[in-house]
């Protein structure tokens, strides 16, 4: 088959599993209409919980993205945190195109114009991202056995050994990334790596994304008392529920932004669990999705118009 025929089939898979996704959140929405409908018209807002949540979201992207600058300043090539929170912020509106690789592509090229080797800046970017998705299911095995064993009991033994073999990778890693870095670089004829990342980095930027995702899940505890103070957990239960839908989103590469799958793993936990009705669950899965795409959208199109080059434009524009 040709390249344009691949693409074409690529697209199609796109768009198949995203109307797939539309669907299922249509017809699940059709199937509780007066459930929702109910629960909507009862749902009280308390914006201080709302705007608290923000407030450790916004934090939350403060430090993955210095530990995306440790990254880089360890591999020789520091870069200012102003220049990298706008790079990391523009980049991030990829995470909204099909892939799921154009953020690190955006990455490169960005950082690449503020002095910083591209390869670099992406090879940080991949490192920080496999090691946060990491960190998630590393969070996952270690807390949320208790989640595991309610959907296959077998899952809680899994997520012990998973959380064994995750704390041993991070300690190995400091000798287990070099040689891997070294075969890629020689296989995609790219330039070797001048220095190799410390093992204090290392175990810092683990350590830095391990926080993410806690910090993510407390958010999510923070909005849920915000727009549904009847769903009652524990913290830890918010932090498990939040990474695993979180991650089952990212991971699906065809959908961008994970869109329908987190909100089915979201609104199934926490059924499961017994936390939430399908209606409550359901208005907090998509509610959700409404607050934290602003907070994934908004600071992006913000740097991307302060940013030299887009202000140039719409000076040019103006006149």
């Amino acid at each position: 088959m040709k390249a344009t025929g691949w693409v074409r089939l690529w697209k199609l898979a796109q768009l198949l599993i995203i109307a797939i996704a539309l669907f299922w959140a249509a017809r699940k929405i059709a199937q509780q209409w007066d459930a929702l409908r109910a629960s909507l018209s009862s749902m009280s807002v308390h914006w201080l919980w709302i705007v608290l949540a923000s407030a450790i979201v916004l934090f939350t992207y403060g430090m993955l993205i210095q530990s995306w600058r440790l990254l880089l300043a360890d591999w020789g090539s520091p870069l200012r945190f102003s220049a990298a929170m706008r790079i990391w912020t523009i980049a991030n509106l990829g995470r909204y195109v099909p892939g799921k690789v154009w953020s690190v592509g955006a990455l490169g090229v960005l950082a690449g114009r503020e002095g910083v080797s591209g390869i670099s800046a992406a090879g940080a970017a991949i490192l920080g991202t496999l090691l946060n998705i990491g960190a998630g299911f590393g969070i996952i095995a270690i807390s949320g056995t208790r989640v595991l064993g309610v959907f296959k009991p077998w899952l809680r033994d899994a997520a012990l050994a998973v959380s064994v073999v995750f704390v041993i990778g991070t300690l190995c890693l400091p000798r287990l990334l070099p040689p891997i870095l070294e075969r890629l670089a020689r296989w995609r004829g790219l330039p070797m790596p001048e220095r190799h990342l410390s093992a204090r980095v290392l175990w810092i930027s683990t350590a830095m994304n391990v926080a993410s995702w806690a910090l993510y899940g407390i958010a999510f505890a923070a909005f849920a008392r915000g727009v549904a103070p009847q769903v009652i957990a524990s913290p830890p239960l918010f932090i498990v529920i939040w990474t695993a839908s979180y991650l089952s989103g990212y991971l699906v590469l065809l959908v961008p932004g994970g869109i329908g799958v987190r909100e089915v793993v979201m609104a199934s936990a926490l059924v499961a669990l017994g936390l939430a009705g399908s209606a409550d669950a359901t208005v907090l899965a998509l509610s959700s999705r409404l607050w934290l795409t602003v907070w994934e959208i908004l600071p992006g199109v913000t740097a991307l118009l302060l940013s030299p080059g887009a202000a140039r434009d719409l000076t040019r524009r103006r006149s």
